[in-house]
């Protein structure tokens, strides 16, 4: 627990093949992203969000907070719950993480064509994400990449 706690986050603006948006739209749907999860996260200590894409089309929205985290594996049900009107999610599976102490959650949504959305949560942080044009286990895997290049804990 507290080898997770504190954490930091920070958007690289490259991760793998995907590269953080600038333009403007990005930074509005960023900000967007960012005033609902502070809305959702009232004890949050930072908030972040931010647009991705590759250079074939594939997008991913990541999103989340830092600050101590109790329940994980509760913390990570109630972050699907959340997002389940919105992206129109099917029940959520657990994914393995291989890290003591976090627990990931993805389910498939019904909005824009079809995404995935999967979330990864630990005593330090959450960071959800919103695929297009990948599986659940791609998504899941790349989510982990993502969350290893945005939050450091301390």
């Amino acid at each position: 627990m507290w080898e997770q706690y504190p954490a930091d986050a920070t958007l690289p603006p490259l991760v793998a093949d995907l590269t953080l948006r600038d333009d403007a739209r990005s930074k509005a749907t960023a900000n967007q992203l960012t005033t609902e999860v502070r809305e959702a996260n009232l004890l949050a200590e930072d908030v972040f969000a931010g647009v991705y894409d590759t250079g074939d089309g594939k997008r991913v929205t990541v999103f989340g907070t830092t600050g101590f985290r109790l329940s994980p594996e509760a913390d990570a049900e109630d972050e699907m719950t959340r997002l389940t009107d919105t992206y129109r999610l099917d029940p959520s599976e657990p994914v393995e993480t291989g890290v003591r102490g976090r627990h990931a959650r993805c389910a498939k949504g019904h909005t824009d064509g079809g995404v995935v959305v999967c979330t990864s949560v630990d005593h330090g942080s959450i960071t959800t994400a919103v695929f297009t044009r990948l599986s659940v286990d791609d998504s899941a895997r790349l989510l982990e990449v993502l969350r290893g290049q945005i939050v450091t804990n301390g």
